[in-house]
C-alpha cells in the first residue's frame, strides 16, 4: 500500500496528524501498517473500529461465528438485524463504511493449526481478542515463532488484564506466566457473565497500544500486566518475569499438543491450586506458609482464620512484600476472590501458591 496520503486522507486525520507525536510522517507509518485482529467480539469490536479510524491501512479479521442476540450488549459492530449472519462479512462492512479509505480482508473461518501460520505471516502485530485459552495459547505460538507482537487481553466479570508480548531473550512469554494447560477453561467456556464497558475498554487499550507499538510511542506493555477492576475502578500494573523453566521462551520447544482442539473438561478451575480445609490445617503447621485473607477488613475483624489481611483490589501492591520462598495460601469467603488473588500471582510469577476452594466458610 502506497504511503502517500491523499487530501481527503489529511483532511480525515487533521486532529491525529496535529499531535507533534504523530504528524504527517507517524499517519503514513499508521497507513502503512497492516494488523491482524482474531476474534471478533467485545474485544474485537472497538478494537477495530479505533484502528480503522485512527488510518491503520491493512486490517485482518479473523472469526467464523455468526452474531447471536447475547453478543449484542458488548459487541458493538453489529445490529439487532444482523443476527444469524457472518461476523467478518459484517465486520468488514462496517469497518468500510467507517474508514472506505483503508483494506479490510475477512477471513470467516476458524482459526486451527493449519491455517494460524498462514494468517500470522502477512501481518505485522496480532491482537488477541478470542476468548479461551486453546486459542491464545495457538496465537501467541505463531507470534512468537514468526517474531510478531501479540497483543493479549482478556475480560470477564467486572475484571480485565492487558499485556504485551513479543519474543526476544529478556521478555516474557504467555507460558510464563500460564501453565500450558488451559486451567481456567471451564471459566471461559461455561460463561462467568460480563458487563458490557469492559470488553470495550480493554478493546480500546488494545487499540492503544497497537498504535503507540506502530508509531514507537511512549512505554507498551511488554512485560508490564496492566490490571482493571472496574467495581473498584482501579487501575494497577504488575511487572512480569521471564521464566527460565518455560518450555517456549526458556527452551524453545513448542507445545506438541493439539492446543486448537482442546474443549472444556469437568475439572475444577486451577484444580492443581486448590486446597481443602484438612491440607489447609496441614500446611499451616509448617514455618514456610504464609496465610493471606483477601477478603475486606470489615469481613476480617468479624471473622478470620489468622493470617495477614490484604484486601484483594490492594494486592497488587503488595506483591514485593510477598516472600516467594512460601508457600502463599489464599482465603476468602467462599473461594471466588482467593481464586483471583491466585490467577494474580500466577501472572506475576509466582510458583509456590495456593487457595482455599471452598471458602473460610467452613469454619466459621
Amino acid at each position: 500500500m502506497s504511503s502517500f496520503l491523499t487530501p481527503d486522507e489529511i483532511m480525515r486525520y487533521t486532529q491525529q496528524i496535529k499531535l507533534a507525536e504523530i504528524g504527517l510522517e507517524g499517519q503514513k507509518k499508521l497507513k502503512q501498517a497492516r494488523v491482524l485482529c482474531i476474534g471478533l467480539g467485545g474485544l474485537g469490536s472497538p478494537l477495530l473500529l479505533y484502528l480503522a479510524a485512527a488510518g491503520v491501512g491493512k486490517l485482518g479479521i479473523v472469526d467464523h461465528d455468526q452474531v447471536e442476540l447475547t453478543n449484542l450488549h458488548r459487541q458493538i459492530l453489529y445490529r439487532s438485524q444482523d443476527l444469524h449472519q457472518s461476523k467478518a462479512i459484517l465486520a468488514k462492512q462496517q469497518l468500510l463504511a467507517l474508514n472506505p479509505s483503508i483494506q479490510v480482508h475477512a477471513y470467516p473461518e476458524k482459526l486451527t493449526q493449519h491455517n494460524v501460520d498462514e494468517l500470522i505471516s502477512q501481518y505485522d502485530i496480532i491482537a488477541d481478542g478470542s476468548d479461551n485459552f486453546a486459542t491464545r495459547y495457538l496465537i501467541h505460538d505463531s507470534c512468537f515463532k514468526f517474531n510478531k507482537p501479540y497483543m493479549y487481553a482478556s475480560a470477564g466479570q467486572f475484571q480485565g488484564y492487558c499485556s504485551i508480548f513479543h519474543a526476544n531473550a529478556e521478555n516474557p512469554c504467555l507460558h510464563c506466566l500460564f501453565p500450558n494447560t488451559p486451567f481456567d477453561s471451564k471459566l471461559n467456556c461455561v460463561t462467568e457473565g460480563v458487563i458490557g464497558v469492559l470488553p470495550g475498554l480493554l478493546g480500546i487499550l488494545q487499540a492503544t497500544e497497537i498504535i503507540k507499538w506502530i508509531l514507537k510511542l511512549g512505554s507498551s506493555l511488554v512485560k508490564r500486566l496492566l490490571t482493571v477492576d472496574l467495581l473498584s475502578m482501579t487501575f494497577k500494573e504488575i511487572h512480569l518475569r521471564k521464566n527460565p523453566d518455560c518450555q517456549l521462551c526458556g527452551h524453545c520447544e513448542f507445545v506438541d499438543e493439539p492446543i486448537s482442539e482442546i474443549v472444556c473438561s469437568e475439572v475444577s478451575p486451577l484444580k492443581e491450586y486448590a486446597i481443602s480445609a484438612q491440607q489447609l490445617i496441614h500446611l499451616l503447621q509448617k514455618n514456610n506458609t504464609s496465610l493471606i485473607d483477601v477478603r475486606s477488613a470489615a469481613e476480617h475483624n468479624a471473622e478470620n482464620i489468622g493470617g495477614r489481611l490484604i484486601p484483594l483490589i490492594e494486592l497488587p501492591d503488595h506483591l514485593n512484600e510477598l516472600n516467594r520462598n512460601h508457600t502463599i495460601i489464599f482465603y476468602c469467603h467462599s473461594g471466588q476472590r482467593s481464586l483471583a488473588a491466585l490467577k494474580l500471582l500466577l501472572a506475576a510469577g509466582f510458583t509456590s501458591v495456593k487457595y482455599l476452594k471452598n471458602g473460610a466458610v467452613e469454619f466459621f
